[in-house]
């Protein structure tokens, strides 16, 4: 079922008073001027690349076909994260045009992830770009094509988590909607859309959240010296990892309790790995690691934030392209880069504009989850 009314407060009065928030909190404390042009030297160029005709308009270029969507959903949300929407704001045309090339990607079955075998994640970050859109449009007809689709797409990820997984794994996903396995990963990007979807009134079942949650929880490794971080899988993997321990803190900041005495140690963990550009904590994954951390470190917030914006910015800002485009650290998988050119600037683009608050689906929502 859908929520209109849940929908109207998200994208109408939610949405205003985060949107009169920000601009509160930046004239009190503007961001640092070098990040800010960076953001927005990167918007201009992720503009000016777009594919303008052709079957593919609306995405940006992929060596691999299949990860189109996914790269113009995260392009996609680097804009709504900046402010514009699919009618309003500098980028609305290419917001639009993005929407308009990703809603025709669903299959029959409400999935859009065929012909990659990772395809969940594809599924994942394009639901969360559409469910963004949603409310944004000013088109009527279009916001009931949206409502359906986006309905179709969150049965997928809900019907996902019903495989029967052993009891280390229950409650996770994996790379496709039948796999009986789950891994940290996946499983974040496929609550995140649960996540979303609920804040914009679908009726998202609680079940899931909670199995999901407590997968999470599994995956929490205490270690010596009261330090401790998350395994990338329960019961398979030996070591925490710092990415997934980012993207942990993150969810379970958002939607769950954690407690202080883990959290406490999850950050003696992170301590260790200060932002660099590239280097082994990253696991050849460069800027989806850094905007696993990235989120971790600004749910928590305060002086801890604060730390790690400051040393992200500085690395971000220097190596970024003289075109507004960032290009990959050398010891990055080649298998990143099958995702395009534009992949690495959104995501720097998202990692540097966490502080402008415009995207609700990473606030804390209490009064959704009890918290």
């Amino acid at each position: 079922m859908f929520d209109a009314n849940a929908l109207m407060h998200r994208c109408g009065v939610g949405l205003a008073g985060i949107c009169v928030a920000v601009s509160c909190f930046h004239s009190a404390c503007a961001e640092p001027a070098a990040a800010g042009r960076a953001v927005d030297a990167g918007l201009r160029r992720l503009a000016a690349i777009q594919v303008a005709n052709g079957p593919n308009a609306g995405s940006w270029d992929c060596p691999q076909p299949a990860y189109r969507p996914a790269t113009a959903a995260l392009v996609g949300l680097a804009f709504l994260a900046n402010g514009s929407t699919p009618s309003e704001g500098p980028y609305a045309a290419e917001v639009m045009r993005t929407l308009r090339y990703i809603l025709p990607r669903m299959a029959p079955d409400g999935y859009i992830g065929q012909g990659d075998p990772s395809g969940m994640y594809i599924h994942a970050i394009a639901m969360q770009y559409v469910l963004g859109c949603i409310g944004m449009t000013g088109d009527p007809t279009m916001e009931a094509e949206l409502a359906r689709w986006c309905q179709r797409g969150l049965a997928v990820i809900e019907q996902a988590q019903t495989i029967r997984r052993t009891p280390a794994e229950r409650g996770g996903w994996r790379y496709t909607p039948t796999s009986n396995e789950s891994d940290l990963s996946v499983t974040s990007w496929q609550l995140l859309a649960l996540h979303a979807g609920r804040q914009c009134g679908f009726d998202v079942k609680e079940e899931g959240i909670s199995d999901a949650l407590a997968f999470i929880r599994t995956a929490y490794l205490p270690l010596e010296q009261g330090r401790g971080g998350y395994v990338y899988r329960p019961g398979i993997s030996r070591e925490p990892e710092p990415s997934v321990t980012g993207v942990a803190l993150c969810i379970r900041a958002i939607l769950d309790k954690p407690l202080d005495t883990q959290t406490a140690a999850t950050l003696k963990y992170l301590d260790s790995f200060p932002p660099s550009w590239g280097g082994e904590q990253y696991k050849q994954f460069y800027f989806l690691a850094s905007f696993y951390l990235a989120q971790g470190m600004f749910q928590v917030g305060g002086q801890t934030w604060e730390q790690h914006r400051s040393a992200i910015e500085e690395v971000l800002v220097t190596h970024q392209s003289g075109d507004g485009h960032w290009p990959f650290p050398p010891d990055n998988a080649p298998q990143s880069r099958l995702a395009g050119p534009a992949y690495p600037t959104a995501l720097a683009i998202l990692i540097l504009s966490l502080d402008r608050h415009y995207l609700p689906i990473y606030q804390r929502q209490r009064q959704l989850y009890g918290q």
